[in-house]
């Protein structure tokens, strides 16, 4: 029985062994069902420009990549088309004009499933983004006038584009007559700067209340855009100009040993330095100064303050009653933090006092200045003070405007996300909350005259005030050591602002080094307006006589 049961388990095996080895054995794969449609994303509000579209299918696909021009929109070549991998999706790549609507066709057995079975034919109806632009200003109470311009610029918004020029700096009309005697014609709209309104005054070198340089423009049939490089103090401009004690004795001899010294570092002494500002100085009053006796500025670690210029504090020669140091941003900020430590040789201190600074300092940068957007917003701050002055400050001015007539692009707090100006020196709550601010002052005031442009800086949505609270949306473009940005940049960046804002125009506020418009207009970048900032450097006599006798381009 053994016997028997292994030469018939053998035989099995050679019989196995055999078949295995045969040519004529037919191999059997499962029946797989051709890939199913499933879905296309996105179908709608596809954005515009170069976007992706995936169509999913029930199953992993397979397509050959050289076949993409078989996958059509609107009849036309899609730009390619891939299966990453192994995937049931198909990861389509095709330009789109905004407004359109398209009709996706993929062929029968152009994309095929696990055994090459032949997947059915897609057809599927997709709408490209669009633009449903508000129908008023956001202010209710608008002008008649500011009523009137919004609805000029949605006239021709996506059909013609206005032009304009910016000011010499602040508050004339010299480049548009540059222009006008360059190309024949008028910019429509002409572009102004509140930039020096700390120095504004009756009759002065700039005198806002003289309102006839814009007057005249707009008397002679041009639009009015107005911003804001907002200079404020770097320093507290409302510190005391007394002298503040830090010290004021028992006097401290510091002997020739080195061993001498004066800890300032109490909370006493912060909450003091505290109110100081930059270019506020450091006086320490001295005697019995003996020949070689050095004095010494150092920090609660014992090191010598390094201030910006790269001066080193830790040891230095002294004579006369007094020496000092003016206080910059830095070392202002660590006595705050931390206080100072006095000391050197062969001499005795009488006295420490701090000094305000001889004369404020105003600049719209946040570079070294204190002046910061989060203080701005932040009740009770020497910032906010200012904030809230400033506004009032410049309420006369605009109203003046508005009595006239003059309804304005009004275009404060621009490039925020930037960083490099003190109203982005913060957070995107605070600027949203000093928009607001802003806003709602002078709507109070009963400036109703003003069409509110917001000026983005690329991924900055965090930073945008509101639908509410915006009219225009405006960038600003400049190329980069004289290569102009292209038509093709152009349009991708008017495409994002859209597609990101569909209920807002969007602008060109402010331009460098750029391909002429004519050119941006053909890749669908349709502005509402475009203004190339002062200074030849940024727009040639060529680009003005391109874009100036362009069909596309409104004149005054």
């Amino acid at each position: 029985m053994f016997k028997n049961r292994f030469n018939t388990a053998a035989f099995v095996l050679l019989s196995l062994a055999t078949s295995a080895c045969s040519d004529t054995v037919e191999h059997y794969i499962a029946s797989v069902g051709a890939p199913e449609f499933v879905s296309v994303s996105p179908q709608t509000n596809i954005k515009a420009g170069l976007d992706s579209i995936i169509v999913s299918y029930d199953k992993n696909v397979f397509f050959a990549s050289e076949d993409y021009a078989k996958i059509t929109l609107n009849g036309s070549p899609v730009v390619s088309a891939n299966v990453i991998g192994s995937s049931n999706q198909l990861l389509i790549m095709a330009n789109i004009d905004r407004d359109q609507n398209y009709e996706l066709v993929i062929p029968e057995g152009v994309v095929t499933g696990p055994n090459r079975v032949a997947a059915p034919m897609v057809k599927a109806n997709l709408t490209a983004q669009t633009q449903q632009i508000d129908k008023t200003p956001v202010n209710p109470n608008a002008s008649t006038e500011a009523k009137a311009l919004y609805q000029k610029l949605l006239n021709n918004y996506g059909k013609k584009v206005f032009s304009a020029t910016m000011a010499n700096v602040s508050w004339n009309n010299e480049n548009a007559e540059k222009v006008h005697q360059l190309t024949g014609k008028y910019p429509a709209i002409n572009g102004y700067d509140y930039i020096h309104l700390q120095s504004s005054t009756p009759g002065g070198w700039i005198d806002y209340s003289n309102i006839t340089p814009v007057q005249s423009w707009h008397n002679a049939g041009g639009m009015v855009t107005i911003s804001w490089h907002w200079s404020v103090p770097t320093s507290n401009p409302y510190v005391s100009a007394v002298p503040v004690s830090l010290y004021s004795g028992p006097n401290k001899v510091i002997p020739s040993d080195w061993s001498g010294n004066i800890q300032l570092t109490t909370q006493a002494t912060k909450d003091i330095l505290a109110k100081a500002s930059i270019r506020s100085k450091l006086i320490v009053k001295i005697t019995n100064v003996k020949p070689g006796a050095q004095g010494s500025i150092k920090n609660s670690s014992w090191a010598g303050f390094v201030d910006e210029s790269g001066k080193n504090w830790d040891y230095f020669n002294i004579s006369g009653d007094s020496y000092s140091m003016t206080l910059d941003q830095t070392t202002l900020n660590e006595m705050r933090a931390n206080g100072l430590i006095l000391g050197g040789h062969d001499y005795t201190i009488t006295g420490v006092t701090v000094e305000a600074a001889g004369s404020v300092k105003y600049d719209f940068y946040a570079a070294k200045n204190e002046f910061t957007l989060d203080d701005a917003v932040k009740d009770g701050t020497w910032a906010n003070r200012f904030m809230k002055a400033d506004l009032e400050k410049l309420t006369p001015y605009l109203m003046q405007l508005k009595q006239a007539g003059i309804p304005v692009l009004w275009r404060p707090l621009h490039e925020a996300a930037g960083k490099w100006f003190w109203w982005g020196n913060g957070s995107a709550e605070s600027y949203v909350k000093l928009w607001r601010y802003m806003y709602d002052y002078f709507k109070q005031k009963g400036l109703n005259n003003l069409i509110w442009v917001w000026t983005s800086e690329k991924a900055d949505a965090s930073w945008y005030p509101g639908d509410e609270y915006v009219d225009v949306i405006g960038t600003d473009a400049y190329g980069q050591q004289n290569v102009p940005l292209s038509a093709e940049e152009m349009a991708e960046r008017f495409n994002t602002l859209a597609y990101r804002y569909p209920k807002k125009m969007i602008a060109l506020t402010e331009c460098g080094t750029i391909t002429d418009i004519p050119n941006q207009w053909k890749q669908n970048a349709k502005w509402s307006w475009f203004m190339p900032w002062y200074g030849g450097s940024h727009a040639s006599d060529d680009w003005w006589k391109s874009t100036m006798n362009s069909d596309y381009v409104i004149t005054r």
